[in-house]
C-alpha cells in the first residue's frame, strides 16, 4: 500500500512573518498544505500571497480563541469578552452556546469564500474540534455539506457526528531545536501506509506576532526544519507521495499530485535520523496496530464509521484506520 503525506502548516494569516515563512517552506518542498485564519492581522497579506505566488493547498483554520469574531459580537455574546474579543479562557471554561459556534463558523467560511478561493479542508485553532463535541459536530456537518475533508480527531464524539472525509492518521507534534529535523525524519522513515497529516507551525517572528502571541521561539525553529531540503529528498527516497487536502476526494486522483521539488545538487546529502531516536517515539494519534501482511476490508469499513470518512485510492489500496 502506498504512503501519502500531507504536511500542513497551521496559522496562515496570523501575521505577515508567519505567511512569509509558510510560503518559503512550501517552496523548499517541506510543506504541502496550510490553513488560513480569516480574522487575524495577517489575513489580507495571506490572500495577496495566494493571488500572486504559488501556494500550497489552503484550508480554513476555524478560530474561536484569538482576535475578534467575524460575526457581530452581540450575536455571539457567549464567545466574547465585553470588548468584543474572543474569550481567551474558552479552552478552560468550555463552549456555552452551540448556535453561536455555527454562526461564527459560517461567518468565517463565508469570509474565506469571499476571497475567490475555496478551502481545501477544515481544521481548528487549538484543536477545538477535538476538545469540544459541539465544535466537532458543526465542523463535521459543514465538511460533509461542502464535500471537503476535516482534520482527523481521536475522540469518541467523532463517531456520533456526520462522517467527513479525513486521513488515516494525524501526527500532532512540535519540532524544536536542536533535534527537530531528526525527529521529523524519524517519523518519515516510520510513516505507516495510507494517508498521514503532519501538523507544524513554521514562520518568522515579526512585530505583529509579538503583539498577539507568546508562542514565539518554536515557530522559527520549525521554519528551519521545514525549509530543509532533506525533507523533500527523504520523501522521494522513501517513495512517500506528497499531497494536500484538496486531493483527498472520494476517489483520490493522484494524477494531480504536485511535482517533486527540483533535484538537489549531488553534494547535498540526505540527512538520516540518528539511530538513538527510537521508532517508539512515533506518536501518530489514532488506534494504531502493528503492520500486518494484509488488512481486512471489513475492519477498514468498521473503523471508518468510528473515526470519520476515509480517503480511498484508485489504486484499489486498502487502508486501516487503526
Amino acid at each position: 500500500m502506498p504512503k501519502y503525506a500531507i504536511i500542513n502548516a497551521d496559522d496562515f494569516g496570523l501575521a505577515p512573518g508567519i505567511n512569509r515563512g509558510i510560503i518559503e517552506a512550501y517552496r523548499a518542498g517541506g510543506i504541502t498544505s496550510t490553513t488560513l485564519m480569516v480574522n487575524m492581522p495577517g489575513f489580507q497579506d495571506a490572500v495577496q500571497l495566494m493571488r500572486s505566488v504559488p501556494c500550497p493547498g489552503v484550508g480554513l483554520h476555524f478560530n474561536l480563541t484569538y482576535g475578534t469574531p467575524i460575526s457581530p459580537p452581540y450575536l455571539v455574546p457567549s464567545l466574547v469578552l465585553p470588548d468584543g474579543r474572543f474569550r481567551n479562557n474558552i479552552v478552560q471554561d468550555g463552549i456555552r452556546d452551540e448556535r453561536e459556534i455555527e454562526l461564527e463558523l459560517e461567518a468565517q467560511w463565508n469570509k474565506f469564500i469571499a476571497t475567490g478561493f475555496r478551502p481545501t479542508h477544515l481544521d481548528s485553532h487549538h484543536l477545538l474540534h477535538q476538545s469540544f463535541p459541539a465544535v466537532f459536530r458543526k465542523m463535521a456537518r459543514l465538511a460533509v455539506r461542502e464535500s471537503i475533508p476535516l482534520r482527523r480527531v481521536q475522540a469518541e464524539h467523532a463517531a456520533a457526528a456526520p462522517a467527513p472525509l479525513t486521513t488515516d492518521f494525524v501526527l500532532l507534534d512540535s519540532y524544536p531545536r536542536p533535534d527537530g529535523l531528526y525527529k521529523l525524519l524519524q517519523y518519515l522513515h516510520t510513516l505507516p501506509e495510507g494517508t498521514t497529516e503532519i501538523m507544524c507551525h513554521p514562520g518568522y517572528v515579526d512585530s505583529t506576532l509579538l503583539s498577539i502571541s507568546k508562542w514565539i521561539e518554536i515557530r522559527e525553529a520549525e521554519l528551519d526544519v521545514f525549509k530543509n531540503p532533506a525533507i523533500a529528498q527523504t520523501m522521494r527516497e522513501l517513495d512517500i507521495i506528497p499531497l494536500h487536502y484538496g486531493q483527498l476526494t472520494g476517489e483520490m486522483n493522484f494524477a494531480v499530485v504536485p511535482p517533486a521539488p527540483p533535484e538537489l545538487p549531488e553534494e547535498v546529502p540526505a540527512v538520516r535520523p540518528r539511530k538513538k531516536k527510537a521508532a517508539s517515539r512515533l506518536r501518530i494519534r489514532g488506534k494504531r496496530r502493528k503492520k500486518r501482511a494484509a488488512f481486512s476490508k471489513r475492519a477498514a469499513r468498521s473503523n471508518s464509521v468510528k473515526s470519520g470518512g476515509r480517503a480511498r485510492s484508485r489504486h484499489k489500496s486498502k487502508r486501516s484506520a487503526a
